[in-house]
């Protein structure tokens, strides 16, 4: 019954028709650090079950520094219920400003996004999450845009909570790879972001100043 452009509420009939044989990314990235503390990518392709197009992300972010900004930028076509190359009529440009922040004394990240969301509407997004020593990250968020409560529809806003942690734990070997669930109360269309993968915070935590004395136990 959503009154908005259906980029999430049409989810029943992605996982339908798209049990059989789907294709749920095909992405390429091209990242690039073209001058201090400043990172590029450059990411076309199927981004995620419902969207595919091209786009990119640039991100500032000193070595020493708890904080960081950047923008990005998305061209995206909405696919077919099937997942495969087909598309829909529904296209749309979407983007943010991202202002990042990880508190040195409790190390919790906040994250603060402004910008256009997929069914076009406007607004802010507040996350905020933690990294604990094990590899796990728990965190939750809120989106507030220029959509009324009646246009979202039940739920009144966005939001949710997530947790992360490296398929390392069950290995008997080391991995860089993690696995991801994330869980909301409600699925409607208003502050829908689109899934790109490799946000260029996540790409350079690994080499920021951090995470380099947040693991010296472990290199040592």
């Amino acid at each position: 019954d959503s009154i908005l452009p259906h980029v999430r509420t049409d989810i029943v009939d992605y996982l339908k028709k798209g049990r059989h044989f789907s294709i749920t990314r095909l992405q390429l990235d091209y990242i690039k650090n073209p001058a201090k503390n400043l990172y590029t990518r450059f990411s076309a392709g199927i981004f995620e079950e419902m969207f595919a197009g091209i786009g990119g992300e640039i991100l500032f972010r000193p070595f020493e520094s708890n904080y960081a900004i950047g923008a990005e930028i998305y061209d995206v076509k909405q696919r077919d219920f099937k997942q495969r190359f087909k598309f829909r009529d529904y296209q749309t440009v979407t983007g943010h400003i991202n202002l990042f922040y990880e508190e040195p004394r409790s190390k919790i990240l906040f994250k603060l996004s402004g910008g256009r969301y997929l069914a076009e509407d406007s607004g802010l997004t507040f996350d905020f999450s933690r990294r604990f020593k094990s590899g796990l990250y728990m965190g939750a968020f809120f989106s507030l845009t220029d959509i009324s409560e009646e246009e979202f529809g039940e739920g009144s806003f966005d939001k949710g909570f997530y947790f992360s942690f490296p398929i390392e734990i069950f290995l008997n070997r080391h991995s860089s790879g993690r696995t991801y669930l994330g869980l909301k109360p409600l699925t409607r269309d208003g502050a829908a972001r689109l899934i790109t993968g490799y946000g260029l915070w996540g790409v350079t935590d690994q080499n920021s100043y951090n995470s380099f004395i947040r693991d010296i136990d472990d290199i040592y």
